[in-house]
């Protein structure tokens, strides 16, 4: 499988104290805790062909010249990159770079984590919390 392009977001999984919620880009929010959500449903998530991943927000067209005054690089498509890391595929699986660097019991954790492909082609990211299907 080749995962490079452009992915949308399928699924949010969200831990809460009653148990996993799940958000897709239909959910009705009808809490405040949940406010931040709708701005990641709307991201893409963008593997690169030179290894890196990007998580794109989109820029309503009133706010792109002022984002771009404020050093965003706004695409085309109305996407901007906001945050950016690395990804690779080893014998098959495909991983990406948390960030999270520490040790456990004296030895260096690695910082690449596992993203999974699901039976459907879809991806689980990001500690499994989003469900990726192509864009």
């Amino acid at each position: 499988m080749d995962i490079r392009g452009i992915w949308k977001v399928k699924e949010i999984r969200m831990p809460t104290p009653e148990g996993e919620r799940v958000f897709t880009p239909s959910s009705t929010l009808d809490e405040e805790r949940f406010e931040g959500i709708l701005e990641l449903i709307q991201c893409r998530t963008e593997f690169a062909e030179d290894g890196v991943l990007n998580t794109l927000m989109f820029v309503p067209e009133e706010m792109r010249k002022e984002a771009e005054n404020q050093g965003a690089d706004v695409r085309e498509d109305g996407y901007a990159v906001v945050e950016s890391t690395s990804w690779k595929e080893e014998n098959g699986k495909f991983y990406y770079d948390t960030g999270i660097e520490g040790e456990v019991l004296g030895e260096k954790v690695d910082s690449f984590a596992e993203i999974t492909v699901t039976e459907d082609g879809c991806l689980l990211y990001n500690f499994e919390m989003l469900l990726l299907e192509r864009a």
